[in-house]
């Protein structure tokens, strides 16, 4: 009963969000801004981390990590699951990415810059990968940002690079054959050289030693947010679980949790752990993740590659 009255008042909930003015998108909400002064114009050593689903956000910043490198900072740079959090206040300069999840920020990552320790006025900036013009991403890399100045870093700027989308419900049953996948060549030359020219433009900022201010702009992408987008989606799931028949075993969905939800000795997923990321789904190599939405079984991204014959550009600096 509980659970029926939850989904009607999420119901009205969504009609609201649907009723509001496309007028809001000019509105903005509190502006993000240092709360403490920058303590370096020097950068030296820079931390550069994020949280990749599918391959775009890491190679973003794989490649902001060469590009600083090249410009004599000496760079660590990984997924942040794997970077001691203990050791973020030590450097000049931080610079978290993600995708854009559910028109915002993952949840998972605001979590980790949120433990992080006291930057202490350190220089910081952040990126996200988005896979459609309608992202919400300016607000999810704020969100980021957000969460960085909480723990009193100081913010340079921030920017959004587009690549082809990975959400299997956008090429789900019929739709992998209708959809028209226009950025289906991206990320391209041209958005290798903007995370060129990104990497650079943070360090500029930092030598001229001015921070920057950013504001949320009120949308309705940003308002679903706050109806649970997640949720929603959860909601058509019917079967989401390992089959024991193809699983090689190799921990990929594993690594790619951001939930540990997965129990690869069950061959078994935790739902009510689960942030439908579908990172297990993507990234299986043996096809051995079964989700179905609605009915229909879903294929992961790079299986999806295959069937359309589509290969990912890899920007010169990190071929082989």
């Amino acid at each position: 009963m509980d659970d029926r009255r939850t989904f009607l008042k999420k119901s009205v909930m969504a009609s609201a969000v649907l009723a509001v003015p496309t007028v809001a998108g000019c509105a903005c909400l509190d502006t993000i801004r240092a709360k403490v002064p920058m303590k370096t114009r020097q950068v030296n050593r820079a931390l550069v981390v994020w949280y990749s689903q599918t391959g775009s956000t890491r190679r973003y910043g794989r490649l902001m990590a060469k590009t600083m490198q090249e410009a004599g900072i000496k760079v660590t740079a990984g997924d942040l699951r794997e970077i001691d959090q203990k050791t973020a206040a030590s450097y000049d300069l931080l610079v978290v990415g993600a995708p854009v999840f559910y028109y915002d920020a993952p949840s998972f990552v605001q979590q980790w810059v949120r433990s992080l320790p006291d930057l202490g006025g350190m220089p910081v900036a952040a990126y996200v990968s988005f896979g459609g013009p309608e992202g919400n991403q300016h607000n999810a890399a704020c969100s980021i940002l957000e969460c960085l100045v909480q723990k009193n870093g100081v913010p340079m700027t921030q920017k959004a690079f587009m690549n082809i989308g990975s959400y299997p419900l956008s090429w789900a049953g019929d739709k992998i054959n209708k959809t028209p996948w226009k950025n289906q060549n991206l990320p391209d030359r041209q958005t290798y050289e903007q995370v060129r020219q990104y990497a650079l433009h943070i360090l500029e900022q930092v030598a001229k030693g001015q921070p920057a201010e950013f504001s949320k702009k009120i949308t309705l992408r940003e308002i679903s947010t706050y109806f649970g987008p997640i949720w929603w989606t959860k909601r058509s799931i019917e079967k989401h679980y390992i089959l024991k028949d193809k699983c090689i075993a190799c921990g990929t969905c594993v690594e790619k949790c951001p939930a540990q939800a997965i129990d690869l000795a069950n061959h078994s997923v935790n739902q009510e752990a689960c942030v439908m990321c579908f990172g297990c789904l993507n990234n299986c190599p043996a096809q051995a993740m079964y989700l179905e939405y609605d009915g229909v079984r879903l294929i992961g991204f790079h299986e999806f590659l295959k069937m359309k014959n589509i290969q990912i550009m890899e920007p010169a600096e990190l071929k082989g």
